[in-house]
């Protein structure tokens, strides 16, 4: 079981280990180093001596249950947690010593950096501290884990960015799309404009024709005496003008076709007049993205290259 530490105040001797992983690129989320600085935390009555490690970025909760992760393997035991402490008996640190530590650690959070401080007691009474043969590898083991925790992040911030470059991608796709689609959409409405046309100029001649034998049917008409003859004229001018009255219904149609054919080609023209912008403003937001990415892009490849 862990031994009392002999302080009853907090003692902030301070040695700053920073993993200098400052990026100096615009647009991205100012970055701090990873960093792992002495001092002694209160557990229950007891005061511990031990390291913060600061992690930039990363999330408490991920980093508690990968440090919970980290600690327990190669090991039967588990960690026993409360809030958030978590202490383990027994465990089995890889190139720290042969055998096992104790380990109390704290996770805590301030602005936008993850703080997990740990304090390792190797026998009885003994704790690693700077002047330790141990403490070579226990801050080695520990910026390894800082960073890759911090290299988790970066992933995930990438990841993130990345989405949103695909999302503006796939909208300026659909985009274009349906202009393609307006602009069929106006083909098509001047070919039904053209037939529409067509139609009414050879309804003009026939009205032409039929205005002809109407009237010669009328003038006929007019002089014959009664009889089957005139019966049979009567009923040839009806039919001619049902004629007339059904061609005439044709033309308005044909024209109505025109007026809608032509309402939807001006609709269809101001669309895409909104569609050219929309396409303009993602094409700028995907330029601005990408070099997002790029700088989210760099910012990982530091991190992973330290």
């Amino acid at each position: 079981m862990f031994s009392t530490y002999n302080k009853h105040k907090t003692m902030k001797r301070t040695i700053l280990i920073a993993v200098m992983i400052f990026l100096s690129i615009s647009g991205v989320k100012a970055q701090k180093p990873i960093t792992l600085t002495a001092d002694s935390v209160k557990f229950g009555n007891r005061y511990y001596p031990g390291f913060w490690l600061g992690i930039p970025e990363a999330r408490p909760a991920d980093v508690k249950a990968d440090w919970i992760k980290a600690i327990e393997k190669g090991t039967k035991s588990k960690v026993t947690t409360d809030r958030n402490e978590m202490t383990l008996f027994g465990a089995l640190l890889p190139n720290f010593t042969k055998g096992s530590v104790n380990i109390m650690s704290k996770i805590a959070e301030k602005d936008s950096l993850s703080l997990l401080f740990v304090s390792v007691e190797n026998a009885r009474d003994n704790f690693v501290n700077t002047n330790s043969e141990e403490f070579a590898a226990l801050s080695k083991y520990l910026l390894k884990f800082g960073k890759t925790q911090y290299t988790i992040t970066a992933k995930k911030q990438l990841e993130a960015e990345e989405s949103k470059l695909q999302d503006l991608e796939k909208e300026l796709k659909t985009t274009r799309k349906n202009k393609d689609k307006l602009e069929k959409n106006i083909q098509s409405a001047q070919v039904k404009i053209s037939g529409q046309n067509d139609k009414i100029k050879s309804i003009e001649k026939e009205l032409s024709t039929l205005d002809i034998k109407i009237g010669n049917a009328s003038t006929a008409l007019s002089v014959m005496e009664e009889g089957d003859a005139k019966k049979a004229k009567k009923s040839e001018l009806k039919s001619l003008q049902k004629t007339k009255k059904s061609l005439l219904k044709d033309s308005n149609s044909a024209q109505s076709t025109i007026d809608k054919a032509n309402t939807s080609i001006a609709d269809s023209k101001n669309e895409i007049e909104q569609n050219l912008a929309l396409q303009q403003d993602l094409a700028d937001k995907i330029a601005e993205q990408k070099l997002t990415v790029s700088k989210y892009q760099q910012k990982l490849k530091n991190i992973e290259a330290f």
